[in-house]
């Protein structure tokens, strides 16, 4: 019965929620450049003494360098050659750059870790393979993903038989030639994380991972934890080191936040999903998620870069996106010292945007039983004319938020209780607005079977006034008809007995605006029922 209670009202907003979902939010296209005839992968940067802003683009053959020191203008350098693969991934470390790929030459020689020296850019940037050395001389030949930090080296997913596709860690005390410390061994990982002496491990069906790295010769496991669909991509930490957030490569799946402060007791705090502007579709995936300053920046499946207000790390609020018309937004790097983000989209090339970070309108409170006080668990929370919901939990709380100022209807609603709108909530960037509502039980005695079907209102919303027109055929066999009227607490604010005509016309100045809900009834009986809502 509840969702045909709500259904007219529902359907009504979200229609007009889409022409209120825009385009593209605090991101603005600088400029694009193709690679024609090459697929697109991760992406980095490089900034030179002289204040020269170079992307390094993951191309399927090889690693493309581009000047965006002008932004607008994005000039190609060179490409340096590579072996010809869809995967491509770079990391800079100095002026040097390192990339790997999954794809191998069969001869072992132009595979490896490839290391291009990028201090005589912009007119060349020569390179050279990495193949191992001391216990792994010579066995190196491929790793998914890479990271280069604080003068060391980290191989993920990698094919040194032995080691279980791990990570292997090299220093590279000299930058041209890696030296081979250690490896985590005990289980496959697609990507890693590093911050201080922790390496944090992106284990896929193996969840997340902690090592102690402080002796990178003999990496110490801390603790590991499932995620949400059992699929870690990647991950990266807070700003206070205190939660981690995590990518799952899996359809639909959600991006989580977890605390992480104490890992003998990892929770679960938020999740969020991207809303696909591009196709309508909800809750694609987040492919690599990057942090900076408490904002995700992320690359999704579903052709977007978003960007996610994670300050309060249980209520992630989306408050920029850009679609970039492919079917994956490979990579996205937020650390030019510009600030300009570099986005790479898998079919169609390198974007160069400019971001705004502007935290988000945070909406938070608990929804109670008006009789009981009791918590409402799963109560759902809208704001109106957005995109934007939430549940509550056990606990009757919820926690939701919108990235643009304003004034705003929320409605509440949980089957069996009569469903609550609270008009004129004003609300604010950077600033958490608290909103606890009681929700008063459906009344009883409403025949279960009846439908919107049994009676229009037209038009519905309405400005001034509306004509409910009954169904012919209740009014026929029910003579004694009477309508109730009642607003989202219950109560009756107009009685009509004695219905004397299948058209009843209603008026706004009788009501006033907001939501109410009649009920057609002969005798105790309800033989119809619907929703109004005068704006």
């Amino acid at each position: 019965m509840f969702h045909r209670y709500l259904r007219f009202f529902l359907l009504t907003f979200f229609t007009l929620s889409a022409f209120f979902s825009v385009a593209q939010l605090n991101l603005v296209q600088l400029s694009y450049l193709p690679f024609p005839g090459q697929t697109v992968a991760g992406v980095w940067h490089y900034a030179d003494s002289l204040n020269h802003e170079y992307a390094l683009v993951g191309t399927r053959n090889g690693i493309s360098i581009v000047d965006v020191t002008n932004p607008l203008t994005p000039t190609f350098i060179l490409q340096v050659p590579g072996i010809s693969n869809q995967w491509h991934e770079v990391k800079s470390w100095g002026p040097f750059a390192y990339a790997t790929t999954e794809g191998t030459d069969g001869a072992g020689i132009n595979d490896g870790l490839q290391i291009i020296d990028l201090r005589y850019l912009p007119d060349s940037a020569p390179a050279h393979y990495w193949h191992g050395d001391g216990a792994i001389a010579g066995r190196l030949h491929k790793a998914h993903s890479i990271e280069a930090v604080n003068g060391y080296v980290y191989l993920n997913g990698h094919n040194v038989a032995g080691f279980h596709g791990g990570v292997i860690i090299a220093d590279l005390v000299d930058p041209l030639n890696p030296h081979y410390l250690g490896t985590d061994s005990v289980t496959y990982c697609h990507d890693s994380f590093l911050r201080g002496d922790t390496m944090w491990t992106s284990d896929l069906t193996a969840g997340f991972s902690a090592y102690d790295i402080s002796d990178k010769t003999h990496p110490v496991s801390l603790g590991s934890h499932a995620t949400f669909s059992n699929f870690n991509h990647n991950a990266g930490l807070s700003d206070n080191s205190l939660v981690l957030f995590t990518t799952d490569e899996h359809n639909h799946a959600p991006l989580c936040s977890y605390s992480v402060s104490d890992l003998n007791n990892i929770d679960e705090l938020d999740r969020y999903s991207v809303l696909n502007i591009v196709n309508s579709a909800n809750n694609d995936e987040v492919h690599n998620v990057r942090v900076l300053n408490d904002f995700l920046v992320n690359s999704c499946y579903g052709s977007q870069v978003t960007i996610v207000d994670a300050a309060r790390p249980n209520n992630l609020i989306e408050v920029g996106n850009f679609p970039i018309q492919t079917s994956l937004c490979w990579d996205a790097d937020p650390y030019l010292p510009s600030g300009n983000i570099l986005a790479t989209g898998i079919s169609t090339g390198l974007y160069v945007l400019a971001p705004t970070y502007i935290r988000a309108c945070y909406l938070e409170g608990i929804v109670t039983d008006s009789m009981t006080a009791l918590p409402l668990n799963d109560a759902h929370v809208q704001i109106l004319l957005t995109y934007v919901s939430d549940s509550t939990k056990l606990t009757g709380e919820y926690r939701t938020g919108y990235p643009t100022a304003g004034t705003y209807d929320v409605l509440f609603s949980k089957p069996g209780y009569l469903p609550k709108l609270i008009s004129g909530v004003v609300l604010t960037n950077g600033v958490l607005d608290s909103l606890s509502v009681q929700l008063v039980v459906e009344p009883s005695g409403i025949d279960e079977e009846s439908s919107f079907t049994n009676s229009i209102l037209v038009p519905n919303p309405f400005h001034e006034s509306a004509e409910l027109v009954i169904d012919p055929d209740i009014f026929r066999r029910n003579k004694f008809l009477q309508m109730k009227v009642k607003d989202v607490t219950g109560k009756v604010v107009r009685d009509l007995s004695h219905i004397s005509s299948s058209k009843i016309k209603i008026y706004r100045n009788e009501l006033g605006s907001g939501m109410y809900f009649y009920e057609l009834m002969s005798g105790v009986k309800v033989v119809a029922k619907g929703k109004l809502v005068i704006e």
